[in-house]
């Protein structure tokens, strides 16, 4: 049997982590949580996660401070991130993906939207030779 892939989420709303995590264990994904950019990275670095979900707009640090932190990790640089914004302006989204983003989701999400690009991430992601 092959082993659950996990996913790290990023997000200050409590709520967002809740749905988030409650939508992929339904799929049979084992899901971790952290509430701020802090706490994310450590736990990227622990967890070696197979794909992180990250917040752009958080307090303290947010999701462009976490990315730029994770691509400088030697631990984190290869793993895939799926931002989940709430900004829908074409401009910030291309920015996004300028800086390293692999994949996008807008607030508000469908579930669907947020297990199809989950599964599609991680699947391109090991396709990508080592």
């Amino acid at each position: 049997m092959e082993a659950k892939k996990k996913v790290l989420v990023i997000d200050d709303e409590n709520d967002i982590l809740l749905i988030i995590k409650s939508a992929l264990h339904e799929e049979g994904y084992d899901v971790t949580t952290a509430n701020n950019g802090y706490d994310g990275l450590a736990l990227a670095e622990d967890a070696s996660p197979d794909l992180i979900i990250l917040d752009i707009m958080m307090p303290e640090m947010d999701g462009f401070e976490v990315l730029q932190q994770l691509r400088e990790n030697e631990k984190t640089a290869r793993i895939p991130i799926v931002i989940l914004t709430g900004m829908s302006s074409k401009d910030k989204i291309r920015e996004a993906l300028n800086k390293g983003i692999d994949y996008y989701i807008v607030k508000p999400f469908e579930y669907q939207d947020l297990v199809s690009k989950v599964k599609i991430a991680i699947d391109d992601a090991e396709r990508q030779p080592s």
